[in-house]
């Protein structure tokens, strides 16, 4: 999905064991999702896996828990 950013609300609508990938505009788009992921453990308990593909600036973002 091609978004400006990626929001807390995105991210807790990713189901466990679903793969959701954003295009943003800008590597520091990607590391700000990135950073908004790891935010949400202490908070909800959700954990997440991210990988970003620095190539197409998309970030892939897996729910764990």
């Amino acid at each position: 999905m091609k978004t400006d950013k990626v929001t807390r609300e995105d991210l807790r609508a990713i189901h466990v064991g679903e793969t959701r990938s954003f295009t943003l505009p800008t590597f520091a788009a990607c590391l700000s999702a990135r950073a908004q992921a790891a935010t949400l453990k202490p908070l909800d308990g959700r954990v997440f896996t991210t990988t970003i593909d620095q190539d197409t600036l998309t970030i892939h973002i897996t729910r764990n828990a």
